[in-house]
């Protein structure tokens, strides 16, 4: 995958990210995207960092005392964890944001590669 593709890719994650955090109360959960990195910062104390790694094709997440490390689906339908864990980096915000801020957020879903 060329690099313009992969950040197209990331930047495309993080308007979703960031766009399912609009209309949640700031004093519980506020997304800032700025320098190429999405911050989300619960209950104005935690810091939850996602921040693009063009070497490797991934994007980093970083909570607390926890990181991990995803990659783009071969379907092109999302981001799943290097590790194998199966955690879907949408799905990992979400629960994220219900544990440390008591929000539910949907976050929506690009369409798999062929499907219009």
């Amino acid at each position: 995958m060329e690099e313009k593709q992969y950040r197209q890719l990331v930047d495309e994650a993080f308007r979703r990210i960031d766009a399912a955090f609009e209309n949640v109360d700031p004093d519980l959960a506020e997304s800032t995207f700025s320098q190429g990195a999405l911050t989300i910062v619960f209950r104005e104390t935690q810091q939850l960092i996602l921040s693009p790694q063009a070497p490797t094709l991934q994007i980093w997440v970083a909570f607390r005392d926890r990181a991990w490390h995803f990659g783009l689906r071969p379907e092109g339908d999302g981001w799943v964890d290097d590790r194998g864990q199966g955690i879907d980096l949408f799905g990992l915000i979400a629960d994220l944001a219900r544990t440390a801020a008591g929000v539910t957020v949907t976050i929506s879903r690009p369409q798999p590669k062929g499907v219009r």
